[in-house]
């Protein structure tokens, strides 16, 4: 068992507490069968159990809350994990002198130093996984996205880490012992971020001031598209860079989530391009999809165009088809910052078409309309991202700027579009932003428990 442990910026979270008391509270039967149960919801099936008027089964109402229950530490899991989050932290303080001894022209340190690092390492990586074994089948299952992750980022730190050795051993010049301690110090890092956010997860970690990585939790814009309300889920992290003073850096990152966008594309397309003129261009978009093709966005068009023309014949107004195809066109945006604002560029790529319709791809006002188009029903969402009084907590919100954005592969094809940037803050400011990112967990937890409150009424 993991020795208690104190550690500065990683804290007990009193939203467990809280939420697992209103649940207590106001639902005594759903309540005592999470705690036998392991977050089953067997109580739906107690005589006398009273569902909710509309008829939808409890469990299907609970199933976040359920969720989010059965992941939830228990007291023993809340020490232990304090005590491996402080046991990488110490990893990382090792780390951060080795290199420090480099940069300042000392040569590679001894084998003490060295010795002294591969331990704290290995000892970071045991009690990690030390602590998952631990997990129950609820938490298992629960937490298996963020367990993946956090074993990618240990692989990659094994494999840092053995690199460096290496380096060590041939006795390489200072010059590539710094590369191979640099790359083993970003894998670190990676490692603790993957640990914090697995503590978050488990609502073991609260905000402090102090923090060095300030996880912000995920919020939903909602933006106006061709008349149709789309959904951007944004997410993202502070990652503390400097230290002046008073003074502290961030570098900011910033995640807009396209999923929604990409489901509803066609219809975006349509809204905005669809025509059927009398005399002139017919065009009807067939089917549209976005897809990323980092760094860049990717909207493949397959549509149907028609010319007609209109001519008077004894005074009636005849119309006649002058030509009619199908094709399909490839549109590459491309994600950019002017003066801090986000910006997308669209440009063809291949292009499947012919005759009239080629044309006016290639230099007639529909293929401007397109790309155009294109631009617009991409750009109001990826732009939820940079509105910091929605993406951002108030305590930083003036003081932060995006420098640079790319579109990013999500998996399984989704689609999200990255801003990265810089936050400045006093420390000060950063114990208002710890405050104020607690305030926003507990919120949720209060609404989790909310929305189990109606089902015992």
């Amino acid at each position: 068992m993991f020795a208690r442990a104190r550690q500065r910026g990683v804290s007990f979270s009193a939203v467990s507490a809280l939420i697992l008391g209103f649940a207590l509270l106001g639902c005594p039967l759903g309540a005592s069968a999470q705690h036998h149960g392991g977050g089953h919801g067997g109580a739906a099936g107690t005589p006398g159990w009273l569902g909710r008027p509309d008829g939808v089964d409890e469990k299907d109402s609970l199933k976040d809350f359920h969720q989010m229950m059965a992941v939830q530490a228990t007291s023993q899991q809340i020490t232990d994990f304090q005590a491996l989050v402080k046991s990488t932290e110490a990893a990382k303080g090792d780390l951060q002198a080795f290199l420090q001894d480099l940069r300042n022209g000392g040569g590679v340190p001894e084998s003490p130093r060295r010795d002294a690092l591969d331990h704290e390492i290995e000892k970071a990586r045991s009690w990690n996984q030390r602590f998952q074994e631990g997990f129950s089948a609820e938490q298992k299952s629960g937490l298996k996205e963020i367990t993946k992750r956090l074993a990618k980022a240990d692989s990659d730190l094994e494999q840092e880490e053995k690199k460096l050795n290496q380096s060590l051993e041939v006795k390489s010049a200072s010059a590539d012992v710094a590369a191979r301690a640099d790359s083993l110090d970003k894998a670190l890092t990676d490692f603790y971020n993957q640990e914090l956010a697995l503590g978050r997860e488990m609502s073991v970690v609260l905000s402090d001031g102090q923090d060095v990585v300030f996880m912000l939790p995920q919020v939903k814009s909602r933006v106006n598209i061709a008349n149709q309300t789309v959904e951007v889920p944004i997410s993202g992290a502070l990652s503390q860079t400097a230290v002046q003073g008073e003074k502290r850096t961030f570098r900011l990152e910033l995640i807009a989530d396209l999923t929604e966008v990409q489901h509803n594309i066609t219809e975006l397309l349509r809204a905005q391009l669809d025509s059927s003129e009398t005399c002139g261009q017919r065009v009807e978009i067939r089917r549209a999809t976005l897809v990323p093709a980092a760094p860049s966005g990717l909207m493949v068009v397959q549509l149907h165009f028609e010319r007609w023309i209109c001519s008077r014949v004894s005074g009636q107004q005849t119309t006649n088809e002058l030509a009619e195809s199908e094709g399909t066109v490839e549109i590459k945006l491309a994600a950019t910052v002017e003066n801090g604002a986000l910006k997308l560029a669209a440009g063809f790529g291949r292009i499947d078409a012919s005759g009239m319709l080629l044309d006016s791809l290639q230099s007639g006002p529909l293929g401007d309309d397109l790309r155009e188009k294109a631009i617009q029903s991409v750009l109001a969402a990826a732009q939820a991202g940079s509105d910091f009084k929605v993406a951002l907590p108030p305590a930083v919100q003036n003081s932060a700027a995006i420098q640079s954005a790319k579109f990013q592969n999500t998996g399984a094809g989704g689609l999200s579009v990255v801003l990265a940037g810089q936050v400045e803050i006093s420390n000060e400011q950063a114990d208002q932003l710890a405050s104020q990112l607690n305030q926003a967990l507990s919120a949720r937890g209060t609404q989790a428990q909310g929305t189990q409150g109606p089902a015992a009424q």
